[in-house]
């Protein structure tokens, strides 16, 4: 068996080294662990070196090593609340959620938290160094859990709301998916129609040496043109694609975008619905663990997805900090609904401001799934109709001279 080259610390922190003989790492952290001691550094063959001259994991990199999935993170937070809750040690949780999770980034991740953890770091601060992994508001959560001593409870209402969170994107995603298949097919009707079906008339036409409609050139005009110079389309196409992300990802780009998504009508009405449900959320679940109200407001803000509701909770906190209420500044910027600065105000008034957030957040997800089936029921006829409608126009421009042709021989 191969002998391992480690250094680990103890529950107290207390770092030792050694060399122990194992079948592979699985089985010499066990071995660890029934010694007291967690694995922070280990000898291997894909590792690199540290100044101490001990051998240090690296991160993962390549492809399949993006960002984890939100299902992802509630499993692993769901995981390490369990074990905390049942009386492990955390240096020892996290190393066991890292070894169960199949993804790489995570296993890393976990493994570089115990390692920061058993080196007397708090879990929130070490958490920090990894934004990509660990959004603010999981690091706020395990921050509260931390200040009050109870991460287990914290760390399971962050994996409830990132939950959350998941199930509404994916209301949303449902919601948009069948317009966007049905945009997709008709985009390719029309390119095959106009590419491979409108050439073979015109060459029928062409041999008939007679006038053509205008509908009909005009449609074998832009036949033409697409077939002899459609592949330069795709440069203006891929330049306005790329022009438009890099214009979102501006911050003055993506506040121009959302203000103009709320004033669509039918839409606007849906993406604010879903940008208060995300907030209040956040906001509610935020509160129960006792995150401070001011940072559990910027939490939220950030989670709504839209900056026209992050700019007008900031400009509400300079004065809520002063000691406003939160229901009527939030009132005064004009962004949220009055149901909702009502019950907040009521809330406040009965010093049960995270039970009436939790009302306020039921009635938004059911409002939310209400708006988004709604507006699924009215998109698919028009769809339909619209789909429908541009390729009876091609198919009336094609057959026009053929009516046309009907009638001059019925004239002879």
């Amino acid at each position: 068996m191969p002998k391992y080259k480690y250094v680990a610390r103890d529950a107290g922190g207390k770092s030792s080294a050694g060399l122990i003989e194992a079948a592979d790492e699985a089985e010499l952290r066990r071995i660890l662990r029934q010694n007291g001691l967690f694995l922070t550094q280990i000898k291997g063959t894909d590792r690199g070196k540290d100044a101490e001259g001990t051998t240090v994991e690296k991160a993962p990199q390549g492809l399949f090593d993006a960002k984890p999935s939100i299902q992802d993170m509630v499993i692993a937070t769901r995981q390490l609340s369990t074990m905390m809750r049942s009386g492990l040690p955390m240096m020892e949780g996290l190393a066991l959620v890292g070894a169960q999770t199949t993804k790489p980034i995570l296993r890393f991740v976990f493994r570089e938290l115990e390692k920061a953890v058993s080196s007397g770091q708090s879990l929130s601060v070490a958490m920090a160094q990894y934004p990509k992994v660990f959004n603010k508001l999981l690091i706020a959560f395990v921050e509260s859990g931390e200040a009050t001593g109870n991460l287990d409870g914290t760390l399971e209402a962050a994996a409830l709301q990132l939950n959350r969170e998941d199930n509404l994107k994916r209301k949303v995603k449902a919601a948009t998916t069948y317009p966007k298949i049905v945009v997709g097919a008709c985009i390719g009707t029309i390119a095959l129609m106009l590419l491979l079906v409108v050439p073979v008339f015109a060459q029928v036409y062409k041999q008939l040496k007679q006038e053509l409609p205008l509908p009909t050139r005009m449609l074998i005009m832009i036949s033409d043109i697409g077939v002899r110079y459609g592949w330069l389309l795709l440069i203006p196409i891929g330049l306005g694609v790329y022009g438009y992300k890099r214009y979102a990802d501006t911050e003055g780009g993506k506040r121009r975008l959302d203000i103009i998504s709320l004033k669509i009508p039918v839409l606007g009405v849906v993406f604010r619905k879903i940008a208060i449900a995300r907030f209040v959320q956040t906001l509610s679940s935020a509160l129960g663990s006792g995150v401070p109200i001011l940072q559990a407001l910027t939490i939220a803000s950030n989670t709504a997805g839209n900056m026209v509701i992050r700019d007008a909770v900031s400009d509400a906190s300079n004065k809520i900090r002063d000691g406003a209420s939160i229901a009527i500044e939030l009132e005064r910027t004009g962004e949220f609904p009055m149901m909702v600065t009502r019950m907040l105000a009521a809330g406040e008034s009965s010093g049960n401001l995270d039970v009436m957030l939790e009302e306020v957040n039921s009635y938004y997800e059911r409002d939310v799934e209400y708006a988004v089936e709604a507006l699924t029921r009215m998109i698919e006829p028009l769809m339909t109709i619209l789909v429908g409608g541009i390729v009876l126009l091609i198919l009336l421009a094609l057959y026009m001279p053929v009516f046309s042709l009907g009638k001059a021989l019925n004239a002879k």
